[in-house]
């Protein structure tokens, strides 16, 4: 009987597999027609790794470093209309989702569209094999009967509130439980063609990451592709403004 563990490790195989050719497929696709603005003959990187903030880091700085990485991949955007934003565990997917956001408004005054879509990456740490998250990133000129631009989340019809996992859940119950995510994603996205996922805290969108890594697999069975942005949400919870990270998500149905 297949574990958890071995389902799970199969299904980043499986993704790693199907990423190769996805970003053949993006570029083809969802680059549309804009042409890179950068100098051809500097070279722009085209993978990005997330740095961990040092222990102790203040809140200001923190947020100079997300900015500074949203800086770095709206040039690579704007110069080669591609990157791939890497990261290693839950604060540097955190980081990288909020600077996406961020690019994502950067380039906006250009006409660029951002679009990205999350895939599983792994990584040799000494004996160990560590799992991650790619964030595809792609570039395009705006149109204006592109449905997914800009769209406002208060018309998207499903939204749905990513739970943090108790402290004492185990490795595999956790897994299952992005499993189970993954499946209300790809269920969503068969019914409207789109979704909304909200998150607060870096382990919640590090969660939400990893599912839509995976419904982008259970989409892409069907026929369709997964694409999305993510960008900044606000909510009141337990009496506190709370700052947090929506995806919004679309298959190219819409």
């Amino acid at each position: 009987m297949t574990t958890p563990r071995e389902e799970m490790k199969d299904i980043v195989k499986a993704q790693m597999e199907e990423n190769k050719v996805h970003q053949e497929y993006d570029k083809q696709n969802a680059l549309g027609s804009y042409t890179p603005q950068g100098d051809s003959t500097k070279e722009t990187p085209k993978d990005l790794k997330v740095k961990a903030d040092p222990p102790g880091v203040s809140n200001e700085d923190r947020k100079r470093n997300v900015k500074k990485l949203a800086g770095a991949i709206s040039h690579s955007l704007r110069a080669t209309a591609e990157i791939n934003v890497r990261a290693f565990g839950p604060a540097c997917i955190g980081k990288a989702a909020k600077a996406l956001a961020i690019a994502r408004r950067y380039i906006s005054t250009t006409n660029l569209k951002l679009d990205c879509s999350p895939a599983f990456i792994t990584m040799k740490a000494g004996e160990n094999d560590l799992t991650g998250i790619c964030f595809c990133t792609f570039a395009s000129e705006k149109n204006p009967d592109d449905k997914s631009c800009d769209r406002d989340f208060e018309d998207v019809k499903i939204t749905l509130m990513v739970k943090g996992d108790p402290d004492n859940v185990t490795p595999d119950e956790r897994k299952k439980r992005v499993k189970k995510l993954a499946g209300a994603i790809t269920h969503a996205l068969e019914e409207e063609h789109e979704v909304v996922v909200r998150c607060f805290g870096s382990a919640t969108i590090s969660k939400a990451s990893k599912a839509i890594a995976i419904a982008r697999g259970y989409t892409a069975t069907r026929g369709p592709d997964l694409y999305g942005w993510p960008d900044f949400i606000t909510a009141n919870i337990n009496g506190n403004d709370r700052t947090g990270i929506a995806f919004y998500c679309y298959t190219n149905e819409l």
